[in-house]
């Protein structure tokens, strides 16, 4: 799916939007990464940057990364720890150990304006692996465990991942003053904050909170079919409305307003990454530049599954189709255009 972010914006306000985007993204920790005053400046070759922090100047040179695309692994883990659904029995899913239900690749081209989303369904069976691939985080709960089986199966090279949790994604999008998107199907799922059900009833266009936009996220056994599939359709679904809320939200308060500000405390709080501070400010800098004509494709990839030998729903190991896929997200294309998406039908 594609969507054009910025139509005819002025540069002023589209650099603020950007922003906003690439905290969504994850992106845009760095806007906050250094204590005290702050601004990017261009030279003259528009390779290197060079920023103010506190008076001191400082150069880096970003050629690479700015020229040429490359590879951040989002992670949604679905850890108990910390909340009222967490009982720290050995023999209940996920209680001691987290897994990476949500793996989103992002492709991230500066160059060509683009950022592309790709879904790595959570069932996925590597070839020659007992288990799922969701199962990478629970070893010794390190994000780079998730990277390099997300690596094995799509063939891309990873260098940063950013990681978050059930709170974490409920706080951020309570700092938002939440989101609004479609809901397909009324659905009913516990919020971990307090163990209590909570009701996101079906309609277009509706306004969630933190806690509806998790039990949205997590929801799939009210659906037929490809319940995972679904379930993140939905996840996409909020993607997008985080980010464009998001932008609604910075462009009506400013880089210095207090609800800007208490965004990026929550993302600080509730995010994790291995990226570069300095390389996240050139990102952020370099899209703002050219915001008017930013670009996001989302898409997914293989999801189709079923019970297997053991007993266990799994979507096996499609070298082809994730070989037609990835060949099209590195060319900077649709990924949408090659797995089609599964359709909610009534139960």
């Amino acid at each position: 799916m594609k969507a054009k972010l910025f139509p005819d914006r002025p540069y002023a306000r589209a650099a603020v939007a950007v922003v906003c985007v690439l905290a969504f993204m994850g992106l845009c920790l760095a806007v906050v990464g250094v204590t005290g005053s702050f601004a990017p400046r261009w030279d003259a070759d528009e390779v290197n940057y060079r920023y103010v922090v506190d008076g001191e100047s400082t150069t880096d040179d970003f050629s690479d990364e700015l020229e040429n695309p490359f590879y951040v692994l989002l992670i949604g883990s679905d850890s108990r720890k910390g909340t009222a659904l967490y009982t720290g029995k050995a023999n209940e899913h996920s209680q001691l150990d987290q897994h990476s239900d949500i793996m989103t690749l992002a492709r991230v081209d500066a160059a060509g304006r683009k950022l592309t989303l790709v879904t790595v369904p959570r069932d996925t069976q590597l070839s020659g692996e007992s288990g799922k691939i969701n199962e990478a985080l629970a070893a010794n709960n390190d994000p780079q465990a998730v990277v390099d089986a997300v690596e094995q199966l799509t063939g891309a090279e990873i260098p940063y991942y950013l990681m978050t949790t059930f709170t974490g994604f409920e706080q951020l999008v309570d700092a938002l003053g939440g989101v609004t998107v479609d809901v397909p199907q009324t659905v009913t799922v516990p919020d971990p904050t307090d163990a209590q059900n909570v009701e996101v009833p079906a309609g277009e266009g509706r306004h969630l909170d933190g806690s509806e936009a998790l039990v949205l996220a997590r929801a799939r056994k009210e659906y037929s079919g490809q319940q995972d599939g679904l379930r993140q359709v939905n996840v996409r679904n909020l993607e997008r409305a985080i980010i464009t809320q998001g932008v609604e939200l910075c462009l009506e308060s400013g880089s210095n307003g207090t609800a800007f500000s208490r965004l990026l405390e929550a993302l600080l709080e509730n995010v994790s990454t291995n990226m570069d501070v300095d390389l996240l400010r050139a990102l952020a800098d370099e899209f703002a530049r050219n915001a008017n004509d930013l670009v996001i494709y989302s898409g997914t990839g293989p999801y189709a599954g079923d019970v297997n030998e053991d007993g266990l729903w799994v979507v096996p190991e499609d070298e082809q189709a994730w070989d037609e896929l990835m060949t099209v997200v590195d060319a900077g294309g649709d990924p949408s255009t090659v797995v089609e998406e599964p359709e909610f039908t009534e139960r």
